[in-house]
């Protein structure tokens, strides 16, 4: 169900979303990111390469075990914004 505005009851509302700036982080910090990384550290610093896969895998292993898995939906805070109104207003999913 669309949430409707509460200052103009307006039905032209939409989410305001910062998913770029996650997307973004979680591009940065993918496996093969570091994976990549590490590679290309160990070639300038003249260490063998399989040292920098090990170290990249080990590290973005442990950023994944530490991003939060929930098994039960959380109630997420959405920021909605009216576009007749320009009203900003908040809503729990």
């Amino acid at each position: 169900m669309k949430p409707l505005c509460p200052r103009c009851h307006s039905s032209a509302v939409y989410v305001m979303t910062d998913s770029t700036n996650h997307q973004l982080v979680d591009e940065l910090l993918s496996p093969v990111a570091l994976i990549g990384l590490g590679i290309s550290l160990c070639k300038s610093f003249k260490v063998h390469p399989v040292i920098g896969v090990v170290a990249g895998t080990a590290i973005a292993t442990v950023i994944e075990l530490a991003k939060p898995h929930s098994a039960l939906p959380m109630l997420v805070n959405k920021q909605h914004r009216c576009d007749d109104c320009m009203h900003v207003f908040s809503t729990l999913n």
